[in-house]
């Protein structure tokens, strides 16, 4: 069905994004040990990532009923990999805490796959579909876990420019080729009569940005 191959491209896109989002807390101690930073100091820049990125939900959920998942995917995505490049290059704290904060923008993906796994999916599997969808949280475990690991390896710089490398990659995969991708599917088999109604926005994602941020 069209609308698993939907499910999995924003399960993806959720993942990779989550775990951009989850470097900087995977990589605390070595960020504190580097500039030398207190218990504070390190709790803040911990925590501003996680401060965008949950203020951010409510306007990339509103661009997402505007303007598609695919682009607003793909547009983030291209956005945060800038910062997550950037990250392992500042030496000083206030830098560091500017380039962490823009990295938080990775953490309102959560609300755009919303939106856009509610408009591929009809109502009545949408609850399967977003749970689904849900899985994506790994992608920060994943970070938390492997992110040291292979810091330790080959390097935080490397660690975090592949991350940036994967974002950007992934992004122009999933970014809008034509008019007919984001389309229902049912319309464009010309069976829109019956099914549209419940693959419609207005009844799929129009307002999931509410329900992505309770």
């Amino acid at each position: 069905m069209l609308n698993r191959r939907h499910v999995a491209l924003g399960t993806i896109s959720f993942t990779v994004c989550f775990a951009a989002w989850g470097l900087i807390s995977a990589c605390a101690p070595r960020f504190r040990e580097a500039p030398h930073l207190t218990a504070s100091e390190t709790a803040l820049l911990v925590a501003v990532p996680v401060l965008l990125g949950s203020l951010a939900r409510i306007p990339m959920g509103i661009l997402t009923d505007r303007f598609g998942g695919r682009a607003v995917f793909s547009i983030l995505m291209m956005a945060v990999a800038v910062p997550v490049w950037f990250v392992p290059q500042q030496l000083s704290y206030s830098s560091l805490l500017t380039v962490a904060f823009l990295l938080g923008l990775a953490g309102s993906s959560f609300a755009i796959g919303v939106g856009y796994v509610s408009r591929w999916t009809p109502p009545d599997g949408q609850g399967s579909a977003l749970g689904v969808y849900g899985l994506g949280n790994i992608g920060q475990s994943a970070a938390v876990f492997l992110g040291p690991v292979l810091a330790a390896q080959v390097g935080m710089p490397v660690v975090y420019r592949s991350v940036a490398v994967l974002l950007v990659v992934w992004a122009a995969r999933r970014s809008p080729c034509s008019r007919a991708t984001r389309q229902c599917p049912h319309r464009r088999s010309g069976r829109a009569s019956a099914r549209c109604s419940k693959c419609s926005p207005a009844k799929g994602s129009h307002g999931s940005w509410r329900l992505s941020t309770s």
